[in-house]
């Protein structure tokens, strides 16, 4: 069975990370919070809440479920001060470490 038939592990290492049709791009290294992105690290979940962020309550949860479900990062969107004003509250009350 060729690579192409199996799929592609992204394990960071590029010995069976890079496909032959199309090689990873180099990339530096950075940190979101605790997980590492790119410069070969491991394949990280990610996810985006679709609750309104000013509703604290329903976006604590949705992050709480994302990370239970084994979500790494978990982005918030923030279009309006309304938004923005309840991050704070957002940041002080998470249980999702």
């Amino acid at each position: 069975m060729t690579a192409n038939e199996q799929g592609f592990r992204k394990t960071g290492e590029a010995a069976i990370s890079e496909s032959p049709l199309h090689p990873r791009r180099k990339s530096r290294r950075i940190m979101v919070g605790p997980v590492p992105v790119g410069g070969g690290a491991p394949i990280s979940v990610q996810s985006m809440t679709n609750t309104k962020t000013a509703d604290v309550g329903a976006t604590l949860q949705q992050i709480a479920e994302l990370t239970a479900a084994g979500c790494d990062i978990v982005r918030v969107a923030v279009p309006n001060q309304e938004d923005a004003d309840a991050l704070p509250q957002i940041v002080k009350n998470r249980r999702f470490r």
